[in-house]
């Protein structure tokens, strides 16, 4: 739990560049759950409301956001019970989440997984400091948290997005 906390901490606590070299690798990376990243998309990610489609990458490495979204190991996959806790890049890589501070109550998240659409509901948006990571706890609800940097460019605070599974 701890190396978890740890990784979550400086994964939130970095400016995330939009490109690093191969002899630099990510702050984060060595503090990350040992889990391997994955090079093939586990899911897509759709936002209607913001016009976004992505892949979705298990691992919080540079590779993976610059890529598309990454999911935090561990974390349980589309349309099961616990919290899946995804990043994405507001304006590095391909930004997926550019415009996550425009989602509100009710707008649409579709998680699409081995052939399966699963909706969720944003339930609530609020902004916290990098070091909040208790927005990666479990959930007894089947619910989705999406995060990235905010405001745009900056790394002081992050912006987050609660979902609850609608069906």
């Amino acid at each position: 739990m701890r190396r978890i906390a740890l990784a979550f901490i400086a994964l939130l606590s970095i400016a995330i560049p939009a490109r690093v070299s191969a002899q630099t690798p990510p702050v984060f990376e060595d503090a990350a759950p040992k889990t391997k990243a994955s090079k093939i998309s586990a899911a897509i990610i759709v936002i209607p409301k913001l016009n976004v489609r992505a892949p979705i990458y298990t691992g919080i490495t540079m590779d993976i956001f610059d890529k598309g979204v990454g999911q935090w190991p561990g974390t349980p996959v589309a349309g099961k019970k616990g919290n899946i806790v995804l990043g994405g890049h507001r304006t590095s890589g391909s930004k997926p989440f550019a415009d996550i501070d425009k989602l509100r109550k009710g707008d649409i998240v579709e998680l699409v997984s081995k052939g399966k659409k699963f909706r969720y509901a944003v339930t609530s948006n609020f902004i916290v400091k990098p070091t909040a990571i208790w927005i990666t706890k479990p959930t007894t609800n089947a619910t989705i948290t999406l995060f990235s940097c905010h405001p745009k460019g900056k790394t002081s605070s992050r912006y987050v997005i609660r979902a609850s599974l609608i069906q």
